[in-house]
């Protein structure tokens, strides 16, 4: 009897070891696709905002990026949550395509009758958003124009989640993350350097959207064989709307929380060269959840399947492994962007350096939002839905009322001043519950080794400072950080499961590159 106790026991450790592997090994690949792919898309956006903050100056470019953040706001709820709904049920009804395809065409019909709404409303109301905000004649007609490719960008966001529900990470990397940025980058370059003014930029971004959409629905039609359809059982459309009614009201309170600071700027100060400074420290900051974000491409599919089947030991090893890594790369990033704000955001023109104060809170916000990991997801996979609505609302409203308050007292930056605090808030609010309600927690004593090697990192990026300075002090005190980081890293000693995700990753580049070659 003991012996097969002992048999069954060595069975089902085989299993969760050989059950570990495959989900690393899928979460690793679909990672690596996206963090390959997210480091092109930054790069190309980012070399997109410096054509745009020297092609169009400061005030320009801020009338041009308010009327992308209120068309940024306005599309996070078109889909009516759909696109989240899309993660959850793909994957929950896998072998059910009729199933799935209802679910799916519930989810195109509500993304196109939201977003031709609400492109309705934005195009009338642009007047009224103009006099409420900047009060510069030049946004009426930028919201006009933008309003004309909402429908587009909308459909294609939900057909392109197909792929990452279906962990099929390869196009979507491919379509969001290299055409999308691609696209926009060559149809606004190509006029401003030609000398057109601010709405033929605008007009050709939107051209890009509407590329963008004929690609996406191309590759959608040939690489899978989904045909949505509104037929099915009353239950069924009760089950998707019971999921995704709530995460549009959790969404419209993401915009409280992340968004609503830049456009109470432009309510309150109402100067475009101050928006134009305070969305570029946006954009480098932005760049520091490059690895949450490429994690948290692939994480909801999995987390969904791995709680559906009820294991919560795999889990649980996935959620601490993945937030560890999104902080260690983070830690790097946030330390460059700190400690040499000023050169970095001379990139965009020296009159945007003003905003160094701002990028420095924005980074530490951000590397908070990087130490909780994929927990927002967590929550919604777990069906936690109702409490992350309670969260966004919450801290959503808290944001606004700090923002109000901060700008009054401290201007601009105390814009960035409230909503980095508020960020920090939701996002360790989330640990917490994710602990509460299943048990999960992300941290260990492994992560000392990270912070060890950021604080020695760090310290001697500062040091290069008084020997350097301009470009030379971005590329050389980069590099060098770089490597005292990596080194501290290697000297602290590198983990099992780390080995294991690199060695897949390799295993999986050089498979690619040897069936390209073949």
């Amino acid at each position: 009897m003991e012996v097969d106790d002992q048999n069954t026991t060595t069975e089902t450790n085989q299993s969760e070891s050989h059950g570990r592997s495959s989900t690393l090994a899928s979460v690793s690949r679909g990672a690596g696709l996206f963090l390959v792919g997210k480091g092109a898309d930054n790069a190309l956006r980012f070399g997109l905002n410096i054509v745009l903050t020297r092609g169009l100056g400061e005030g320009l470019f801020g009338v041009y990026s308010y009327g992308y953040v209120i068309l940024s706001i306005v599309r996070t709820v078109t889909n009516l949550g759909t696109d989240t709904s899309i993660l959850k049920f793909l994957p929950q009804y896998s072998g059910q395509q009729s199933k799935q395809n209802q679910m799916l065409g519930l989810a195109l019909l509500t993304s196109l009758v939201g977003s031709l709404l609400i492109s309705g409303f934005i195009f009338l109301g642009a007047p009224f958003i103009t006099r409420l905000t900047l009060k510069n004649p030049l946004l009426t007609d930028v919201l006009r124009i933008l309003a004309l490719v909402l429908p587009f960008t909308t459909v294609s966001n939900i057909l392109q989640t197909v792929f990452k529900a279906l962990e099929l990470p390869e196009y979507q990397v491919l379509l969001m993350n290299i055409v999308t940025p691609a696209v926009r980058l060559l149809f606004i370059a190509v006029p401003i350097f030609l000398g057109y003014k601010l709405l033929d930029v605008v007009a050709a971004g939107v051209a890009a959207g509407i590329v963008v959409f004929v690609a996406t629905v191309s590759l959608f039609a040939s690489r899978t064989t989904f045909q949505p359809t509104l037929r099915g059982s009353r239950g069924d459309i009760v089950e998707f709307y019971n999921y995704s009614l709530p995460l549009t009201l959790t969404q419209a309170g993401a915009i409280l929380a992340n968004r609503i600071d830049l456009l109470m700027v432009g309510i309150f100060i109402s100067q475009g060269s101050t928006v134009g400074i305070y969305k570029a420290a946006l954009v480098v900051a932005g760049m520091l959840v490059l690895p949450l974000s490429a994690f948290n491409q692939i994480f909801p599919p999995v987390a969904s399947r791995l709680y559906t089947n009820g294991k919560m030991t795999e889990l649980q090893s996935l959620y601490q492994q993945l937030t560890r890594w999104i902080f260690t790369v983070a830690l790097f990033l946030a330390l460059g962007a700190i400690v040499y704000s000023k050169e970095i955001l001379f990139i965009f023109g020296e009159g945007y350096t003003d905003g160094s104060s701002i990028l420095v809170l924005f980074t530490l916000g951000q590397l908070a939002n990087a130490a909780v990991g994929p927990s927002g997801f967590l929550l919604m996979m777990t069906d936690h839905q109702y409490l992350s609505l309670v969260n966004r609302w919450g801290l959503g409203i808290l944001n606004v009322i700090c923002n109000y308050v901060f700008i009054q007292e401290f201007g601009v930056i105390g814009a960035a001043l409230a909503t980095a605090s508020v960020l920090a808030l939701i996002n360790f609010a989330r640990v917490a519950e994710v602990w509460y309600t299943e048990g999960l927690f992300p941290y260990s004593r492994r992560f000392i080794k990270p912070i060890v090697a950021g604080i020695g990192a760090g310290l001697i990026m500062y040091g290069l400072r008084s020997v350097l300075s301009g470009y030379a002090l971005l590329v050389v005190g980069g590099g060098v950080g770089f490597c005292v980081f990596g080194a501290l890293l290697l000297t602290a000693g590198i983990e099992e499961e780390d080995y294991e995700f690199f060695s897949m990753c390799i295993s999986y580049v050089r498979d690619t590159s040897d069936s390209s070659h073949g």
